[in-house]
C-alpha cells in the first residue's frame, strides 16, 4: 500500500525530535479537549432538563396561567378572579385529548414554625389532590391529601424532605406546622428529588403543599394567583386542546382577557434551538485552542523544513517529484493533528465523566453524557486543522531546488 511508506517515514520523523513532536500533539490535543468537554457540558445540561420536564410530560403539557388584562378590563367585576374548582373540572374533564390535569397556587417562600418551635422558610403551594401526580411527585413516607380532604377543607399538608427534617426531630407524619394563619397537621413527606433547571413557580424539595380550598380560607391570594395544569396524549393535540381551553375561558371570563395559554411543545422547541447555539458559540471558542495548536503545527514543519534541506535535496535528486516531497510533509502534519486530535478526544470525554460526577455529587439530578458529535467534529477539525497549516511548510519543501539544497 502506498500510503503506508509515507506514513512510516512521517513516523520514524517525528520520532527523531520525540519532545518537540509531544508538545506539538499536546497543543492539539488541547483544543480537542476543550471542543469535547464544553459541547459535552453544554448537552448534560440539555439532557437534564429535558429528561425533568419529560417526566412531567414535556411537550404534552399546557399551562394555564393568569395575567392582567389588555382588554375590556372593566369587565372584571362581572366573574371571580382566579380559576375555582368549578373552573378546573370544567375546563379540563369535557375537554378531548386531556390526560390529566391539575390546579396549584405558588404562593412563594412564608415562614414555617413547627410544633416544636423551630422556624424555617418554606415554599407554600395550594394545590388540589392531582397535583402531585401531575408533577410526578412521590411520597417517601405517609400518604397525600385525596380531593375529599380538599373539598371538606381539611388541615393537613405534605412536606418536602428537606424542610421535615429541619422542622422536626425524629418521624413527621401527624406533628403540625403553623405557616401564615394556616395550622396544619402532616400527614406525608416527598421523596428527595429535585429538578435541575425546571421551575414551575416553587422548590421542589423545600416546599410545604396544603390543599388548595384549605388554603383559600386564609390566603386570598391562593385563588387569584391558581394556575391550570393541563397534559394531552400526544404534542401534535395541543393545538385543539388550546383552542377549545381558549373558548372555554373567554365564554367564563366575559371576554376578558386575563389568561395566557402555554404550550411546552413550542417552548421546548425554541430551547433546543437555543441550546444548538450556545453549543455552536462553545464550539467556536473552544476552537480557538486548535488554531493555536495548528500554528504550532506549522511552526514545528518550518522548523523542520529548514532542518532536511539536505535530505529533500537527495530525495530530489534520486528522482522524487515535488509532489511527493510535498505529500511527505503533509502527512507528517497530518500524523501530528491526527494524534493530538484522539489524545483530545480521549481525554475531552474523561473529563467530562469525572465533570459530570462532580456535578452529581452536589445535583443528584444531573445526566451525565459525552457528544457523539463532539468527539467526531474534534477529530474532523483536528485533521483539518494538520492539513491546513502543514499545507505552506510542504509546499516550501516541494519547490525546494535539488542544487541548492544539496550545497546546504
Amino acid at each position: 500500500m502506498r500510503w503506508l511508506v509515507p506514513l512510516s517515514i512521517a513516523a520514524r520523523a517525528l520520532s527523531a525530535h520525540r519532545l518537540r513532536s509531544l508538545l506539538t500533539v499536546l497543543s492539539i490535543a488541547l483544543g480537542a479537549s476543550a471542543i469535547v468537554l464544553m459541547i459535552s457540558l453544554a448537552e448534560s445540561g440539555l439532557l437534564t432538563l429535558s429528561r425533568g420536564l419529560e417526566e412531567l410530560g414535556g411537550a404534552r403539557l399546557v399551562l394555564v396561567v393568569p395575567k392582567e388584562p389588555e382588554r375590556a378590563a372593566r369587565k372584571r367585576a362581572m366573574f371571580t378572579t382566579g380559576f375555582t374548582r368549578r373552573d378546573r373540572d370544567r375546563l379540563a374533564r369535557g375537554v378531548p385529548h386531556v390526560v390529566e390535569h391539575a390546579a396549584y397556587a405558588p404562593l412563594g417562600p412564608e415562614d414555617v414554625i413547627s410544633d416544636e418551635g423551630r422556624e424555617d422558610r418554606a415554599h407554600l403551594v395550594a394545590a388540589d389532590s392531582g397535583f402531585l401526580g401531575a408533577f410526578r411527585m412521590r411520597v417517601a413516607r405517609g400518604r397525600a391529601f385525596t380531593d375529599e380532604e380538599d373539598r371538606r377543607r381539611a388541615r393537613v399538608c405534605v412536606a418536602g424532605p428537606r424542610l421535615a427534617e429541619r422542622l422536626f426531630r425524629g418521624d413527621p407524619i401527624g406533628r403540625s406546622v403553623t405557616v401564615g394563619g394556616l395550622r396544619c397537621r402532616v400527614i406525608g413527606v416527598l421523596e428527595d428529588r429535585a429538578r435541575l433547571g425546571v421551575d414551575f413557580g416553587f422548590d421542589w424539595v423545600d416546599l410545604l403543599v396544603a390543599p388548595i380550598d384549605t388554603v383559600t380560607d386564609v390566603e386570598e391570594a391562593a385563588s387569584a394567583s391558581a394556575l391550570l395544569v393541563v397534559k394531552t396524549d400526544d404534542p401534535r393535540n395541543n393545538d385543539p386542546v388550546k383552542r377549545i381551553l381558549n373558548a372555554l375561558l373567554v365564554e367564563r371570563h366575559h371576554g376578558v382577557d386575563d389568561f395566557t395559554l402555554l404550550d411546552f411543545s413550542g417552548l421546548l422547541r425554541k430551547l433546543e434551538g437555543t441550546v444548538a447555539v450556545m453549543k455552536a458559540i462553545v464550539g467556536l471558542i473552544a476552537g480557538v485552542a486548535l488554531l493555536i495548536g495548528g500554528v504550532g503545527v506549522m511552526n514545528m514543519m518550518l522548523v523542520s523544513v529548514s532542518e532536511r534541506v539536505r535530505e529533500i535535496g537527495v530525495r530530489k535528486a534520486l528522482g522524487a517529484a515535488p509532489r511527493d516531497i510535498g505529500a511527505q510533509f503533509l502527512c507528517e502534519a497530518a500524523l501530528l493533528s491526527g494524534l493530538g486530535g484522539l489524545l483530545g478526544a480521549l481525554c475531552g470525554g474523561a473529563a467530562a465523566h469525572l465533570a459530570s460526577a462532580l456535578i452529581r455529587r452536589f445535583t443528584p439530578g444531573w445526566v451525565g453524557a459525552v457528544s457523539t458529535s463532539a468527539v467526531i467534529a474534534a477529530l474532523l477539525v483536528s485533521g483539518l486543522v494538520g492539513v491546513a497549516f502543514g499545507w505552506l511548510p510542504a509546499r516550501r519543501a516541494g519547490r525546494l531546488d535539488p542544487a541548492e539544497a544539496l550545497r546546504r
